[in-house]
């Protein structure tokens, strides 16, 4: 018998009385809730996890925000359970900054300062709510959006500026847009880009071999390459960047995310306990915005509990995202493939898997959304509309080979030559079938319960064993309440 981990073998959600539990290894493996609209899945279920997380001794997390009144939920929940003063609230009027580029450009250990990561943070953002088909998964936008950004930083970094959405906007826009533009002595005196040159240049002496290379290839792409794409790819570039970082050349964006400064630190969730709420809810700020500044932090923060070191900090995270829909990103299945060894629980929780499909640029569920759903260990599925999830629920369940049986009866001229025969064969079916997910009972006005369908990864429920069926099943219908 392995020996039982005080952290790892803590019980966050208790399903039955015959000891079966979700723990924190468990929730490791990831969660996924799905219900209907008005199917109970943020009052029951959610609000019993999210209770048990921030139950868990030195547990941490970073709670993103989709609807209006989350904030408050997590507010209330973190009063109910004693963390009250745990609790970093980072919106617009809480004073507290976070700059994601000077965090990753700044932290400690290796890979701090890596153009390559930075690079792959804003293709990430700038491909959030692509779909397949448009600019953002075709290779040739997302090779070219990396390549402007890439020479673009290089350039700061050599000129020794700071690294930020408005340092990076600002040469972008001040780039020569036509051939030997760069010569013209107006360029040379109104181009930030020109005036970044002109100061590398006068600290030449300083640079190293290396530097100097990457000088001259930046330089070459600068002044060459750019001016001489066509203006309609050109422009597209140039809008795919503006289209996201625009926002945050303004306030209180500007302040927030380019500052320079972070006042918390994704280290404050795994080595002092925080629980980071990302207060700028998508219906509230709008989609494009809210989505954006989500996931800004949960890029960041991915990062980070991934590269920790767990001999220094063992202290549970978990990453919360109640309409996951939203917040999903390309990136999400790697995270979901390693972050188990982390000590990272994530809670996935959405209307139906068609949602998680159309962000990934699925018309129906294909291997994208069904390679992320199979990272998940931990599946509630509570009362459902939409086929397509009640359809995955039930394979998800499996099939059983069962008795069918058939009558046959024939009859000629006369009584005395009535023909019957009875026989039977084997169908296999689904153990639970697609239509009982849209009969699971929801929360109402005087009923206070949610049902749900759990199925836990490579385990069978002790409630289900029985003489009959010593091994038990591999699912268990729960009553899940709001009160």
């Amino acid at each position: 018998m392995p020996k039982e981990d005080p952290i790892l073998d803590r019980i966050v959600l208790s399903l039955t009385d015959k000891g079966d539990h979700a723990t924190v290894r468990t929730l490791n493996q990831g969660t996924l809730v799905t219900a209907s609209a008005g199917g109970g899945k943020t009052s029951t279920v959610g609000k019993q996890l999210a209770c048990g997380m921030l139950r868990v001794p030195d547990s941490g997390g970073l709670v993103l925000t989709a609807k209006a009144e989350e904030t408050e939920n997590w507010l209330r929940y973190a009063e109910l359970c004693g963390r009250s003063r745990d609790v970093t609230l980072f919106n617009a009027k809480s004073g507290l900054r976070f700059d994601p580029l000077h965090h990753e450009w700044t932290r400690p250990g290796r890979g701090a300062g890596d153009i390559e990561s930075i690079i792959d943070f804003f293709s990430t953002l700038v491909s959030i709510g692509k779909k397949e088909g448009g600019h953002g998964h075709d290779p040739f936008w997302e090779r070219g959006n990396e390549q402007i950004m890439r020479n673009v930083i290089k350039l700061l970094d050599l000129a020794g500026e700071r690294i930020s959405i408005a340092s990076i906007d600002r040469v972008i826009k001040s780039l020569p847009t036509r051939p030997l533009e760069y010569e013209e002595e107006g360029w040379q005196k109104s181009s930030f880009c020109a005036q970044l040159i002109d100061s590398i240049r006068v600290r030449k002496d300083t640079l190293t071999p290396d530097q100097w290379s990457d000088l001259d290839f930046a330089t070459q792409y600068i002044f060459n390459k750019w001016p001489s794409f066509d203006e309609r790819p050109r422009s597209s570039l140039e809008m795919t960047w503006s289209g996201m970082a625009d926002k945050f050349l303004f306030s209180p964006f500007n302040r927030l995310f380019c500052s320079g400064h972070c006042d918390f630190t994704p280290e404050d969730t795994t080595h002092r306990n925080r629980i980071v709420i990302c207060d700028f809810p998508l219906l509230e700020y709008g989609h494009e915005t809210g989505r954006t500044i989500n996931v800004i932090l949960k890029l960041i923060f991915q990062r980070a509990w991934l590269r920790r070191k767990l001999s220094e900090s063992p202290n549970p995270v978990f990453l919360w995202q109640d309409e996951f829909q939203y917040f999903v990103t390309r990136r999400d299945n790697f995270f979901q493939q390693t972050c188990r060894g982390s000590r990272v629980a994530v809670f996935c929780i959405t209307q139906n898997i068609l949602n998680l499909s159309e962000e990934l640029g699925e018309d129906q569920p294909g291997s994208k959304t069904k390679s992320f759903l199979g990272n998940l260990g931990l599946k509630i599925f509570m009362q459902q509309n939409e086929m397509e999830s009640c359809k995955y629920a039930a394979d998800q369940i499996g099939k059983e080979w069962r008795p069918i049986g058939s009558f046959h009866s024939s009859q000629g001229g006369g009584m005395s030559q009535l023909q019957t025969s009875v026989g039977g064969s084997l169908q296999l079916v689904h153990i639970v079938d697609p239509i009982e997910f849209t009969r699971l009972v929801t929360p109402d006005a005087v009923n206070p319960y949610a049902q749900a369908i759990v199925y836990m990864s490579g385990k069978t429920f002790n409630a289900t064993k029985t003489e009959q069926n010593p091994k038990g099943r591999n699912f268990l219908s729960v009553l899940f309440s709001r009160e």
